[in-house]
């Protein structure tokens, strides 16, 4: 029996721009074929034992060639599996949608398209101008910014222009663009605008006009992935421009991970206008408790949980062995503040710790080797590097100026010093935030210097916002037991 193939537009490359039908597509995903500019944080949607494979495309450099992706569509599909085949923006605006889709067609494989936000109206959007306007322009024109051989001599002389015109991906075509627009008739003086890496927290934005812009956008270099909106629209620009003004904006931030869950730091990073990226990823292999390690947990005047992810390994493992919560200990410690809230979830009541003390029984994660201020007496989990992940960081390293490392706790410097070298990703040139004066006074000690204030400022904010939504909770739960 055949396979299904999901055409999935990806959005343009903020997070939140993709279609709830996007991500559902990724959830189901046996296999996800996925090109350069789609946002790698997509990934973590997909299933544990999802394929990645990386299609993407540099200029003059190709990873695979069409030919060879239109193949592995198929090929995939023919084993039964479910194949997206996830694309930047819109894959029918400029996505080569067609020849992939008329592939799988041929092969009698049936299949989808889900449409995305394109990237030049969510460009426009982000640097601060609608692509229509009822007194500057009543019609929008997209092209691509640059041709293949079979469309190379199309007649041009017949293009009617919109009253804005978007090119896609058309930096190195810029000047004869900006040359042809005016031999057609438009002023010289026509207001353009160069969009790199739109809406994410690496958008660039220059202004000019038809006559000026291509210089500018050399003295800035700015390079592809860039959309190109020509038009009087772009002038609103001065007026309605928000996303550059948020409080983070263009900051390209870093979070240490020692768990295997979602950040939502980095998703309050990202919503503050910064480019953040949780690193690196991890994936919990779980570790069956023995009778011994439960009658170890029951037996102990103090357990102390260090991580969120054991809670609900631990509560499953007393099951199986015929005790519930009620034979924990009184004293249960957390040494983070997600630990205790995940135990509350539970029903369990829980107090914050800063030090592990003699004859605590510890229980928690085992990353590498074991920290010394983490003695973990029984292990429920281990994290190791999601290997699907390591071409993903290594371009987003590289591809990268990382300016600051978040570190959530003292375990995260040593995860982070650990994968960053492995990754070459240099660690004198960062600057630092941290969660707690011990976490400060530990990463000092391996060789972090400079706190960054803007960063450590906003995370303050943060960690404030989210103590006061805890006390809120609380009032509001003894209100009604009263």
């Amino acid at each position: 029996m055949n396979g299904f193939v999901s055409f999935v537009g990806a959005g343009p490359g903020d997070i939140g721009l993709i279609t709830e039908k996007g991500i559902r597509c990724i959830e189901k995903a046996d296999v996800i074929l996925y090109d350069r500019l789609v946002n790698p944080r997509l990934l973590r949607y997909a299933n544990g034992n999802c394929e990645f494979i990386y299609c993407g495309k540099l200029p003059n450099r190709h990873v695979m060639r069409q030919e060879m992706i239109n193949v592995a569509l198929v090929e995939y599909a023919l084993k039964g599996l479910r194949v997206v085949r996830l694309k930047g923006g819109d894959p029918s605006v400029f996505g080569r949608v067609g020849e992939e889709a008329e592939a799988v067609k041929e092969a009698n494989i049936n299949y989808e398209i889900v449409p995305g936000v394109t990237s030049s109206i969510a460009a426009a959007s982000y640097a601060g101008f609608p692509v229509t306007h009822r007194e500057y322009s009543t019609s929008f024109t997209v092209r691509t910014g640059h041709y293949c051989n079979n469309n190379a001599n199309y007649n041009r002389e017949k293009d009617e222009h919109g009253d804005t015109i978007a090119y896609y991906m058309g930096v190195k075509n810029l000047p004869h663009h900006c040359e042809h627009l005016i031999k057609e008739g438009l002023s010289p003086e026509t207001k353009v605008a160069v969009i790199e890496w739109a809406t994410t927290g690496k958008q660039r934005t220059v202004v000019g006009t038809l006559s000026t812009i291509t210089n500018i956008v050399k003295d800035k270099n700015i390079q592809n992935p860039a959309m190109t909106l020509i038009g009087d629209v772009v002038s609103l620009r001065e007026k309605l421009s928000w996303f550059d003004k948020k409080a983070l904006f263009g900051k390209r931030i870093l979070i240490a991970k020692v768990t295997s869950e979602d950040s939502e730091l980095e998703k309050y990073l990202l919503g503050l206008g910064s480019e953040a990226y949780a690193f690196p990823t991890l994936k919990k292999e779980i570790k069956p408790l023995s009778i011994e390690d439960i009658e170890k947990v029951v037996k102990a005047e103090k357990l102390i949980i260090t991580v969120p992810e054991s809670v609900d390994i631990l509560i499953d493992s007393l099951f199986v062995y015929g005790y519930d919560v009620r034979d924990l200990p009184r004293l249960i410690g957390c040494l983070t503040e997600k630990t205790l809230r995940t135990l509350q979830s539970s029903g369990i009541r829980g107090t914050l710790v800063t030090e592990l003390e003699e004859g605590m029984v510890v229980i928690g994660s085992q990353y590498g080797k074991q920290s010394p201020h983490h003695p973990v007496s029984i292990v429920t989990h281990c994290l190791v590097r999601d290997v699907r992940f390591t071409e993903v960081e290594t371009r987003l390293i590289e591809e990268n100026h990382w300016e600051t490392i978040i570190f959530p706790n003292r375990a995260s410097v040593h995860t982070f010093i650990k994968e960053a070298k492995a990754i070459g990703l240099p660690l004198e040139t960062l600057k630092f935030a941290y969660i707690g004066n011990s976490v400060k006074a530990y990463a000092e000690q391996h060789g972090f210097t400079e706190v960054d204030n803007e960063v450590q400022e906003e995370l303050n904010k943060w960690l404030n916002n989210n103590r006061k939504l805890k006390k809120n909770k609380r009032n509001i739960i003894q209100e009604f037991s009263n």
